[in-house]
């Protein structure tokens, strides 16, 4: 299990850390940032360790270590690293339209953005040094969920000036990701073989029969009705009817997969540990395995960067790549 914090130290440790382990190793002890510091410029912010990435109408927003905040408007080519109210780690970041975005990460933080994430305010209090928050969905401007280790799940209906703490399960685990389907259902993917699934935007959750115990790290809506999860060990579970059911199409390369995307060619790629890509053409249903040659680290995200290429983030910082 994931230790707790200890004396005067927090949570500092990376998202990445359990997901690469393929077990949940622990969360690193050390100092935290005081709240009110800002983040550091850094030139090379752009190869040091990024988590999530997000598309805010033509740009790409990235995130990661040391709160940097990276924007790219030529696919990924070029960054530039916009400051934050924080040196706290960030895991996730999203936008539901072009201007407004969140990011969330360690130490409880919670920013947002109104100019496409040029400038951005925290909206927490600031005190909360044991919360790790490891992903943000934003559905609308309005509404939005903060998910993280330890059963974290706060909700807010006003933009995030205010935040409600909720429980959409009894088991108080790690909730890695929240994503969301066409039809508007959510899907909050866990440890522990845990799927929850709204169809009332996030009022109320129902635990989905997945037949694998092991953490997922992902859920990857096609339609309404096929579903693709992911997770340690080389795990890829389809479900044609919403989750009542499951196909296995797990391979035989036991490594952990953390980000997908269903390109604009209908493509799906799922990425995870040591540059490993699966690659399906047919909606799902098989998987090929594929390894650039000359990009061989762990991948914590991936995103379609609108030119026919992937844009990837992980321990490599934001790296194109390109997909025989």
């Amino acid at each position: 299990m994931i230790a707790r914090k200890t004396g005067a130290g927090s949570f500092a440790s990376l998202r990445l850390a359990w997901r690469w382990s393929g077990l949940l190793l622990g969360l690193l002890l050390a100092a935290s940032a005081p709240a009110a510091e800002t983040s550091e410029p850094a030139p090379l912010a752009a190869k040091s360790l990024l988590l999530a990435v997000a598309r805010a109408g033509d740009r790409l927003v990235a995130v990661g270590d040391r709160g940097h905040v990276l924007l790219s408007a030529d696919q990924g080519r070029s960054w530039t690293q916009s400051p934050v109210p924080t040196r706290a780690m960030l895991t996730g970041v999203a936008f539901p339209d072009e201007q407004h975005g969140w990011a969330v990460g360690h130490d409880g933080v919670i920013l947002a953005t109104t100019d496409g994430g040029q400038t951005w305010k925290r909206q927490d209090a600031g005190k909360d040094l044991e919360t790790v928050f490891l992903d943000v969905h934003f559905p609308d401007a309005t509404h939005g969920f903060a998910v993280g280790a330890y059963g974290r799940f706060m909700v807010t209906k006003d933009g995030g000036r205010t935040w409600t703490a909720a429980r959409p399960s009894e088991d108080e685990v790690h909730y890695n990701r929240i994503t969301q389907g066409a039809d508007g259902s959510l899907y909050l993917a866990g440890e522990g073989g845990l799927l929850l699934v709204s169809r009332d935007g996030g009022t109320a959750w129902s635990k989905a029969d997945v037949p694998y115990d092991g953490s997922l790290f992902g859920a990857l809506p096609l339609d309404k009705n096929r579903l693709i999860v992911y997770g340690l060990r080389g795990h890829i579970l389809r479900s044609e009817d919403q989750g009542a059911s499951w196909t296995d199409e797990s391979n035989q390369l036991q490594v952990l997969i953390m980000g997908a995307v269903r390109l604009a060619t209908g493509r799906i790629v799922l990425a995870g540990q040591g540059g490993n890509f699966f690659v399906s053409l047919d909606r799902g249903v098989t998987f090929d395995h594929r390894k650039p040659a000359d990009f061989g680290t762990s991948v914590s995200a991936v995103i379609d960067a609108g030119d026919g290429t992937l844009l990837t983030v992980g321990e490599a910082g934001a790296v194109r790549v390109s997909l025989p």
